[in-house]
């Protein structure tokens, strides 16, 4: 007769090989700025797709999966990370926040500061060895003039006299101690349900006030962000993957065709409004401006070449993807 105990312990083990087996994770990832429109959406498709994840938030808030920049220094990344994901960012396009020192210094400080303190204290740990470090950086960097790829190289003029030039280089070089795989996905305008961009037409829209920023013609490079979270689960998993990805759609917009196909997708008549100038300027300032009116047309050439395949590449399936919601 056999003896029900070793039965017993068979059972427990075969449970506890179908429970790992199910229940494995696929690696550790930590978040900078993880709290966010994008953070959030990321943290939840990581989880979906069986990663653990952790996010460095500025407060704490009694979650377990969330830590605060000091903890992170004085404990160190997690040992087990295998990821490490730089979202922070103090927002740019603040209304009439004045462009000056102190608040680029701040925005300065909250990207290619974060990224740097996240670099230092990787190296300085003898425990955690992530295998890459992806940052996400803006188009915004890349001048209007032209068509651009991932093979953009600044000249040190456009690097002195352009602040967003000079903060997406300084961004991509703040990592570059890192002595394992780094990636750089510069994005354009982040389209999404509840967040980004979208979010901040909402209520014009539904007053049925409308504006067009300029005379509509300059380019709006854009992603959906079911593409951005997918890209950079795309870079995680992809081991041979290194270097800068633009994440934007294949098919760049200019401002106006993005506001025609909006306001039909919404089923609103706005009133169409050519923003000023000089009205522009009084919210955003002369810098700022100069970005919303110039815009530029920039291309994925690299991540399709790398066989990344968009779910989203023109603007009407893009908007009524998430205006559906």
């Amino acid at each position: 007769m056999k003896n029900p105990l070793k039965s017993c312990g068979l059972l427990k083990t075969s449970f506890r090989f179908i429970q790992t087996a199910l229940y494995s994770s696929k690696g550790h990832v930590l978040i900078g700025g993880g709290t966010g429109f994008i953070g959030k959406n990321l943290r939840e498709l990581l989880l979906r797709e069986k990663y653990e994840v952790t996010v460095v938030s500025r407060i704490r808030t009694g979650e377990k999966h969330i830590i605060n920049w000091a903890d992170l220094i004085h404990n160190g990344v997690p040992s087990n990370t295998t990821a490490v994901v730089n979202l922070t960012g103090e927002p740019i396009m603040v209304p009439f926040k004045y462009f000056g020192s102190n608040f680029k210094q701040k925005i300065w400080t909250s990207r290619v500061g974060s990224t740097t303190l996240l670099t230092d204290i990787i190296l300085n740990s003898t425990e955690c060895k992530p295998n890459v470090f992806i940052t996400i950086n803006s188009t915004d960097m890349y001048p209007s003039d032209g068509v651009h790829t991932e093979k953009f190289i600044p000249t040190d003029q456009m690097i002195d006299c352009n602040f967003f030039t000079r903060l997406g280089i300084d961004l991509e070089q703040a990592s570059k101690n890192f002595p394992f795989r780094k990636i750089s996905i510069r994005t354009g305008t982040v389209l999404g349900h509840n967040g980004g961009f979208l979010k901040s037409l909402k209520y014009p829209t539904t007053l049925g006030i409308g504006a067009q920023i300029g005379d509509g013609c300059q380019h709006q490079p854009w992603i959906h962000i079911c593409d951005l979270l997918n890209l950079i689960l795309f870079s995680i998993e992809n081991e041979e993957l290194c270097g800068i990805f633009n994440g934007v759609s294949p098919n760049c917009t200019t401002k106006e065709e993005f506001n025609t196909v909006y306001t039909l997708m919404a089923k609103k008549s706005p009133m169409k409004l050519n923003t000023s100038r000089t009205l522009i300027k009084s919210i955003f300032g002369e810098e700022r401006t100069k970005l919303l009116l110039e815009g530029r047309k920039v291309l994925p050439t690299r991540t399709l070449d790398c066989g990344f395949k968009f779910q989203y590449c023109e603007i009407e399936d893009a908007l009524r993807s998430i205006l559906s919601q």
